[in-house]
């Protein structure tokens, strides 16, 4: 029998996820607290649903991806949420970046009303997400993982089980704190080579030939830094902020000195106070930029050109 799919948190990420799931076929019931982005899914075949314990009562697996950890709280445990409506036998999957002890508590909720729980967290941002192409980390009961895997295949390309409830957040974390810290040193690193005389295409072309070349300089750098991309509606600084936060308390709680994630924390805080907190989270060059005069921008086709 095919299985219902919910799906709650229609953002900038969620809205392309539950469109894949629409488009490989599964029936999908949604929800949103800001009505307006049901819309494009009913379009697409999905129904819509007026709480997230309505989404629950018509589903056997309930997606949910919001943007913190009191937001999957209240989501999934609070007034009108998935636990008032969600029937025995049936999956939660968490595809949100939340504090893993947040995970495994409301997986030992869940569970003591015979409902299993995924944490998925995903990477790669936006362009992948409406490409179907996200990475996903899951952790959670093998088993359940692999009822599940299909779905999971239709909104991403490399879909990783990496161990026990909790560990997809963990992996998740650790992947961002990667991607921050790499892109702090990217932007230090730019504005020197700039202000310094070398032109930002030709050092940039450059760096993607040698060992400083990585995910951060050909997607984040090439595509958004050099363009002068730092929109809204995507990954912001607010939220890198939250991910930073999230390794800091895992790092104390572990006891794991993290140097270079709370330099990284206070580089973001710094763009977040010169007002880009709403801005693609590239935009942490942008202090940098505006004290030492220089700013990376170039076309890099014209820079191939002979």
């Amino acid at each position: 029998m095919a299985r219902e799919i919910g799906f709650i948190g229609l953002g900038a990420m969620g809205s392309p996820m539950s469109k894949n799931l629409i488009k490989k076929g599964y029936k999908l019931t949604v929800y949103d607290i800001v009505n307006e982005r049901m819309e494009a899914s009913v379009k697409l075949g999905a129904d819509a649903a007026r709480s997230s314990k309505e989404v629950a009562e018509r589903s056997d697996v309930i997606i949910t991806m919001v943007p913190s950890s009191p937001h999957v709280r209240e989501v999934i445990l609070g007034k009108g949420g998935v636990i008032e409506g969600v029937k025995k036998g049936s999956v939660v999957i968490d595809m949100s970046t939340i504090d893993p002890l947040t995970t495994r508590e409301i997986a030992r909720i869940l569970s003591d009303k015979g409902v299993e729980m995924l944490d998925a967290p995903v990477a790669r941002g936006v362009p992948a997400a409406m490409a179907g192409a996200l990475a996903i980390f899951v952790g959670g009961e093998q088993e359940v993982y692999e009822k599940c895997k299909d779905i999971l295949s239709a909104m991403g390309k490399d879909i990783h089980y990496v161990g026990d409830s909790g560990a997809g957040e963990v992996v998740k974390i650790v992947n961002n704190l990667i991607l921050a810290t790499t892109m702090c040193s990217l932007a230090e690193a730019l504005v020197l080579g700039v202000k310094a005389g070398v032109e930002p295409g030709v050092l940039v072309n450059a760096l993607s030939q040698g060992s400083a070349n990585s995910f951060v300089l050909e997607n984040h750098v090439k595509k958004f830094v050099l363009k002068g991309k730092f929109e809204k509606g995507v990954f912001p600084v607010d939220y890198m902020i939250k991910d930073l936060d999230l390794a800091l308390v895992t790092g104390a709680g572990h006891h794991v000195p993290l140097y270079f994630g709370s330099l990284a924390c206070q580089a973001y805080e710094l763009a977040r106070a010169a007002g880009y907190n709403e801005r693609y989270h590239p935009a942490v060059i942008r202090p940098l930029e505006e004290l030492t005069g220089v700013k990376i921008r170039a076309d890099l086709e014209d820079q191939s050109k002979p």
